[in-house]
C-alpha cells in the first residue's frame, strides 16, 4: 500500500555525482567571477570604510550554524528538494510545499535573474572597452545593445536555452560544463588578482584619464560624488557591524545546490558536509582577498565615492555602466590586447557553472513535489536514457523565460527587491524544524551525526543548534528588512511574497481533495520518506 501514495517505488534518479562534483556545485553558488560585476560597488557604496574580510568572518557565525542544520537535513533525508522533504516531512506538507516554493523563487529571481543581468553588464562592459580602446564605434554600439533590457533578455533567453538542453542531457555533460568552466574562472581569478596586485591607484589613475576619454576623469567623479554629498569615511568596528546584512549576502547559496540534489549524491554522509564547509571557507577567503585586491589596485576612497554615486545618488553619477570589476580590469589591462580578450573569456566561461547551477537546482523541487503528488505527476518523470527530470527542466524553462521577460521589461526589477530579504529569512523555517525534529522523528533521529545527538541539560544538541540558527537569520532578516539599502518593499512585491504563499497552500489542499475523490490520501506519503 506504501508505494501507492508516490509516483513509483523508485525515483528513477541516479546517484552521479561525487565529492568533487558537490563541492564545485556548492561553490559554484557563493562566490565566482560573475558576482564581482556589481558585488563591491554595491558593498562599498552603502558601506564605505567597512572591512569586507572582517564582515565576513562575523557574518559568517551564522552560517556554521546553517551548514551544520543543513548537514543534518542532507544525511538524513538525502532526497530531491531534501529541504523541502524535511519541512514537509518535521511541520505538514502544507507548509513545507508554500515554504519551498517561496524560497526557491526568491532564490531563483535573485541569483539567477539577477545573475544573468550582472553576465550582461560585464559582457557589454567587455565589448564597449574594445571598441574604446581600438576606436570601433561598432563595438561601442554593440556594447550598448547587449546593456540595455532588449539585449540582456537576448543574452539571458539564449543561455537559458543552452541550459536547458545540459539539465535534459544529463550528468555528463553536467559534469563536463562544471570542469571546463571552473578551469576558465580559476584562470580569470588568476588573471583578476594578477591585474589588481600588480597596480596603484596612481597608475590606475593615469590609466583611466588616457582610456576613459570619453567620460569623466578620475579625479571628477570623486569630486562629483563628493559634491552629491559623499564624505570620505571613518570605518572600524562600526562600519563592520553595519555592513554584515550586505557581506552576508556574499555567503548566501553554498547550502542550497549541495542539498536539493543530495537524491544524486554519493556517499551523503561525508559528501555533503566536506561541500557545506568548503564552500564557505572558499567563499570567505575569495571575497576577502579580492575585496582587498581591489581597493588597494584603485584607491580606497576613490572606489568609495564612485560607489556611493552610482548607488546612493546616482544623479551624480555620469557613467552609462555600473563601476565593475570588468570595468577596472579592462582600464588596468590597457593597452594589451591579449589581456584584455583573457578577461573577456574568462569572464565569459568562467561564469557559466554559476549561473547553469542556479538554473538548473530549482528543477529539482518541482520533481520533489510532482513526487508527493502535490502538483501533477509529469513533472516527477524521468528520462530512462538521461535520468534526468525532463519535464521538470522544462517548467523550469518557462518559468525562467516568464521571469526574465519581467525583469528585463517591467519594473519587476525594483518590485521584488525584497527577494534577497526573503532568501535569508527563509532559513528559520528548516531551522525551526530542526528544533523540534528529534522529539516527533525519534526513528529518524537516530540517523543524525552522533555529536548532534548528545543533550545538555536534556536537550538534543541538535536541538539547540536549531534554536541558534533560527535566531541568527531571524535577526539578520529584521536587519534586512528594517535597512532600505538592502531592501526596499514595495506593495508590489510584498503582494507577490504572500500570493505565493497563498497559491501553494490552494494548490496543496486543492490536491489534497483531488486525490481522495479518487480513493488516494496523498497526506500518508508524508508520514514516509520518499523512495530512493
Amino acid at each position: 500500500m506504501e508505494s501507492q501514495y508516490f509516483v513509483r517505488k523508485a525515483s528513477g534518479l541516479v546517484r552521479e555525482f561525487g565529492a568533487t562534483d558537490l563541492i564545485l556545485i556548492a561553490s559554484a553558488m557563493v562566490f565566482g567571477l560573475v558576482f564581482t560585476t556589481t558585488q563591491f560597488p554595491w558593498f562599498y557604496g552603502f558601506n564605505p570604510g567597512a572591512n569586507l574580510a572582517l564582515s565576513l568572518l562575523i557574518a559568517g557565525v551564522p552560517f556554521v550554524l546553517l551548514m551544520l542544520v543543513y548537514w543534518v537535513i542532507g544525511v538524513i533525508m538525502p532526497r530531491s528538494g531534501s529541504d523541502y522533504v524535511w519541512v514537509s516531512r518535521v511541520f505538514h506538507p502544507s507548509i513545507g510545499f508554500a515554504w519551498s516554493f517561496l524560497y526557491m523563487f526568491a532564490v531563483f529571481v535573485t541569483a539567477y535573474v539577477g545573475g544573468l543581468s550582472a553576465f550582461s553588464y560585464a559582457l557589454s562592459i567587455a565589448v564597449t572597452m574594445w571598441g574604446l580602446l581600438f576606436s570601433n564605434p561598432g563595438l561601442v554600439d554593440m556594447g550598448n545593445f547587449l546593456s540595455s533590457p532588449t539585449g540582456a533578455f537576448y543574452i539571458a533567453i539564449g543561455f537559458t536555452a543552452i541550459f536547458a538542453v545540459l539539465a535534459v542531457f544529463g550528468a555528463r555533460l553536467i559534469k563536463g560544463l562544471l570542469y571546463l568552466s571552473w578551469g576558465a574562472a580559476i584562470l580569470g581569478i588568476a588573471l583578476m588578482w594578477y591585474l589588481l596586485g600588480t597596480t596603484n591607484p596612481a597608475a590606475f589613475a593615469a590609466k583611466w584619464n588616457a582610456v576613459m576619454v570619453s567620460y569623466p576623469t578620475y579625479e571628477a567623479l570623486q569630486k562629483a560624488a563628493t559634491t552629491a554629498g559623499w564624505t570620505p569615511p571613518t570605518g572600524g568596528l562600526v562600519a563592520v557591524l553595519g555592513a554584515l546584512p550586505l557581506a552576508s549576502l556574499f555567503l548566501f547559496g553554498g547550502n542550497y545546490g549541495g542539498n536539493v540534489i543530495a537524491g544524486e549524491v554519493k556517499n551523503v554522509r561525508k559528501t555533503v558536509p566536506l561541500a557545506l564547509f568548503l564552500s564557505l571557507i572558499l567563499g570567505i577567503v575569495y571575497w576577502s582577498i579580492s575585496g582587498f585586491l581591489t581597493l588597494n589596485a584603485v584607491g580606497e576612497n576613490w572606489f568609495y565615492s564612485v560607489a556611493y554615486s552610482w548607488e546612493v545618488a546616482p544623479a551624480s553619477y555620469a557613467l552609462p555602466f555600473p563601476p565593475s570589476q570588468p570595468l577596472l580590469l579592462s582600464v588596468i589591462a590597457y593597452p594589451s590586447a591579449i589581456l584584455l580578450a583573457l578577461i573577456f573569456l574568462t569572464y565569459f566561461f568562467g561564469s557559466v557553472q554559476i549561473l547553469f547551477v542556479y538554473f538548473w537546482v530549482p528543477s529539482r523541487y518541482f520533481f520533489a513535489w510532482s513526487f508527493d503528488r502535490i502538483i501533477p505527476t509529469r513533472f516527477a518523470d524521468v528520462s530512462k536514457r538521461f535520468h534526468t527530470p525532463h519535464i521538470a527542466v522544462s517548467a523550469m524553462t518557462i518559468l525562467s523565460v516568464i521571469i526574465l521577460g519581467l525583469y528585463a521589461f517591467t519594473s519587476w526589477s525594483t518590485a521584488f527587491t525584497i527577494g534577497t530579504f526573503l532568501w535569508g529569512v527563509a532559513y528559520v523555517i528548516p531551522a525551526l524544524a530542526t528544533i523540534v525534529f528529534p522529539y516527533t522523528k525519534k526513528d529518524l533521529f537516530e540517523q543524525a551525526p552522533e555529536f548532534m545527538r548528545k543533550k545538555l541539560a536534556g536537550v538534543p544538541m541538535i536541538s539547540i543548534l536549531g534554536v541558534l540558527c533560527s535566531i541568527a537569520f531571524a535577526y539578520m532578516g529584521y536587519i534586512a528588512y528594517t535597512n532600505p539599502l538592502i531592501t526596499s518593499p514595495t506593495l508590489t512585491g510584498i503582494g507577490i511574497a504572500v500570493g505565493i504563499l497563498a497559491a501553494c497552500f490552494v494548490v496543496y489542499f486543492a490536491s489534497l481533495a483531488y486525490h481522495k475523490r479518487r480513493g488516494l490520501d496523498i497526506e500518508m506519503a508524508f508520514k514516509e520518506l520518499p523512495p530512493i
